[in-house]
């Protein structure tokens, strides 16, 4: 995501990132010269992101509330590893269609379901990695799941252009000590996570 985001003409523009954290992927984007936002939900993370200079506000999505900035308002709109947890999708992408200006950017990124790990643990009958329960031990609450196709027909009902699609990598272990940056490169739909840069319609 860095790597698109990096290659981009950014100067002087509005950029959101959704689920900001501590504002480490803003402070990591090249060209400095750009108003830099965030919403996230963790006291601590909203702190630890205005200490770096970032506008931050802190917001919970509830599938109801109104992301709290005005239409038209941003350029570029990041929501990594976000989507994954939100009940409402339609909503979602609503939102933030209605934040872009017109020629205003999205890039978003979810894990994917049929990455190759995920195929591989399936086949031999192992869970692969899907929570059943948000009340499980090591869940991340995650309560949706993507694979590129699904991704790709919801942004488009969205009305968001899809422009590159990327993967990041493939694990063969578990410990993701032994992974293949090429064959992500190469057969995305293997790869670890979904990621679309997409443009405003």
């Amino acid at each position: 995501m860095l790597d698109i985001v990096n290659k981009l003409d950014l100067r002087n523009k509005n950029i959101l990132d959704i689920g900001c954290y501590d504002g480490t992927f803003l402070s990591l984007i090249e060209n400095r010269n750009n108003n830099f936002y965030g919403i996230d939900a963790n006291d601590y993370a909203v702190r630890k992101a205005k200490e770096k200079g970032i506008n931050v506000k802190k917001f919970f999505f509830n599938d109801e509330s109104k992301i709290p900035f005005e239409n038209n308002f941003f350029d570029l709109i990041i929501a990594g590893e976000i989507i994954e947890h939100i009940y409402d999708t339609d909503f979602f992408l609503d939102e933030i269609y209605r934040l872009l200006k017109k020629d205003g950017f999205l890039i978003l990124s979810t894990p994917n379901l049929a990455s190759f790990g995920r195929r591989l643990m399936l086949l031999l009958g192992i869970n692969p990695i899907i929570e059943c329960s948000p009340n499980e031990k090591d869940s991340s609450g995650h309560i949706r799941y993507f694979t590129f196709k699904t991704l790709e027909h919801l942004l488009r009902k969205h009305r968001f252009n899809i422009v590159l699609k990327r993967s990041d990598l493939v694990n063969f272990t578990r410990n993701g000590k032994i992974k293949s940056y090429f064959l992500a490169n190469n057969i995305k739909s293997i790869g670890q996570s979904i990621v679309c840069f997409c443009d405003k319609q």
